[in-house]
């Protein structure tokens, strides 16, 4: 074997490894950005009661350093609730699949559809590289579009937390 090639054979090696070091590790952070539209469709719309829900596609950008997350797509479906105006409830599972296929899927709870209040997310399961992965955060909408079509949404979600993936 000539020695560029042995050289090449074992820096290939360190990179093959150090791709997958940031999934070897405990407990890291998660800063991700989700690109969304979204179907709305409305139950039953009245002055004091409000129910929806709602199926949405998005993209996905990291804010995180080592982006784990860059570039997964997003699915999901979501249930509201609104009484005089206000969201009393609201639950979402998401779908997370990256460019090979694997995919995780969030369950997210609480008050995120208008900007600021925030929703409690958590991992509920993984498959592929994203087997076994755990932990969860907050999430909370940082902007709305005007909706192009009726009965559409735009907007952005942030979603900050930690997750660990299974040594």
């Amino acid at each position: 074997m000539f020695p560029g090639k042995k050289i090449m054979t074992i820096a290939a090696g360190f990179f093959g490894l150090a791709m997958f070091i940031p999934f070897a590790q405990g407990q890291q952070s998660i800063d991700i950005t989700d690109s969304v539209f979204a179907k709305i469709i409305v139950l039953s719309e009245s002055k004091d009661l409000v129910i929806m829900s709602s199926e949405v596609w998005g993209m996905v950008a990291s804010n995180n350093e080592n982006k784990i997350f860059e570039n997964l797509t997003s699915h999901c479906v979501a249930i509201r609730k609104f009484v005089a105006g206000k969201q009393l409830k609201s639950l979402t599972y998401t779908k997370f699949m990256d460019s090979g296929g694997d995919f995780f899927i969030v369950e997210t709870v609480g008050d995120a559809l208008e900007i600021g209040p925030e929703g409690k997310w958590v991992f509920l399961e993984g498959a592929g590289k994203w087997k076994g992965i755990k932990g969860g955060g907050k999430a909370w909408f940082t902007a709305r579009g005007n909706a192009i079509t009726p009965g559409t949404f735009h907007g952005r979600v942030r979603m900050t937390g930690t997750f660990e993936m299974p040594k």
